[in-house]
């Protein structure tokens, strides 16, 4: 039901940048528009696979919250059961990008990120592996 709703807000955008290499053809040249869409399109999918989680969260509500939401209904998953990530189609149209390179750079960007969180952590001096988020660790990977 969300998937015609995401296909019209990128149209949107395809329509804007469709006027962009219009505009090329006559001397104008933009590229920060690109890195504005591509920040608002994640932003869109953020929110929508948290709202989902949030209603699969209370179709199960015995389900942790936190690191099980992560690791359990991930970008892999909400694309293996039809859900077209926004950013991926918008880019898909434009330069042709399979759906599994999308997962692929988004499984690379969370490991980008994570590896920044535990050097930030060792620059303060803190441990990033708390007792604490072990466990919790732990627990999501058994359930």
């Amino acid at each position: 039901m969300v998937n015609p709703i995401i296909r019209g807000k990128v149209n949107y955008f395809l329509t804007i940048h469709e006027a962009i290499k219009e505009n090329e053809n006559y001397g104008f040249k933009s590229q920060c528009f690109f890195k504005a869409f591509g920040n608002e399109l994640l932003a869109i999918d953020g929110y929508i696979r948290r709202r989902l989680r949030v209603a699969m969260i209370h179709q199960h509500p015995n389900q942790r919250k936190g690191w099980l939401m992560t690791t359990k209904w991930n970008n892999e998953y909400f694309a293996g059961i039809g859900l077209i990530p926004s950013y991926w189609y918008y880019y898909h149209k434009i330069y042709g990008f399979s759906l599994i390179s999308y997962i692929q750079r988004m499984k690379e960007k969370q490991r980008v990120k994570h590896a920044r969180r535990i050097q930030r952590a060792k620059e303060k001096g803190k441990e990033y592996y708390t007792p604490d988020r072990v466990r919790k660790m732990y627990y999501a990977q058994r359930i």
